[in-house]
């Protein structure tokens, strides 16, 4: 029967070989006894894992929330803000331009997805929280583990639901919020490393 050789048994088989030739040579004889065994030979080094990034985790949300049938969409998300089609406001205050470059910093190592925030009926709404926590539960089966039990606030005249996961070395927030007849949800993830960086000031501009 013919067998195919796997590379780790090619490696053994070839170092096998080349140990009992040395011993041979060496001994100017059979140096290694009938039955005896061969030189153990060092098995080959584990592969080095697939780093778990920006796209891997982008292809986590795109995955959960397709199949939770939610709507929206999954990007990298970007240091520079598109450009309003509305005509320019007041200047920005000191606040805001420190907000608006605490944003840009943590965009370069931040996911973020997104659902529409067209008005629906209640109906419409009972749906797109269904899909929701759908998506979540989605989340949990591509091995992201829940590090904050999920909650659910009073918002104005509607609530927030409030999720927090993690994997690896990233943190993924995601939020529900139903208010009067808008409905939207939105998850971002964050590598852990990045995140340190930020002072609790400037995490605290993020809140605004």
């Amino acid at each position: 029967m013919h067998t195919t050789m796997t590379g780790l048994g090619w490696a053994r088989a070839a170092g096998a070989v080349v140990g009992a030739i040395l011993v041979a040579g060496c001994g100017g004889g059979s140096a290694v006894p009938p039955g005896g065994a061969l030189p153990a030979t060092p098995s080959a080094p584990a592969p080095a894992p697939t780093a778990f990034g920006k796209e891997a985790v982008r292809a986590d949300l795109a995955a959960a929330t397709a199949a939770a049938g939610l709507p929206g969409k999954t990007t990298s998300l970007s240091a520079t803000p598109p450009a309003s089609p509305y005509p320019a406001g007041p200047p920005a205050t000191d606040r805001e331009r420190a907000r608006d470059e605490v944003v840009a910093r943590m965009a370069t190592c931040s996911v973020g997805w997104s659902s529409p925030t067209d008005p629906g009926s209640a109906q419409d709404r009972a749906e797109a929280r269904k899909r929701f926590h759908a998506a979540l539960a989605g989340l949990v089966e591509r091995g992201w583990k829940e590090s904050r039990p999920v909650e659910e606030v009073p918002v104005g005249k509607g609530s927030m639901v409030m999720a927090q996961y993690k994997k690896q070395d990233w943190t993924l927030h995601a939020r529900h919020v139903e208010s009067g007849l808008l409905d939207t949800a939105t998850m971002t993830a964050t590598e852990d490393a990045c995140a340190a960086r930020f002072t609790d000031a400037e995490l605290n501009l993020l809140e605004d």
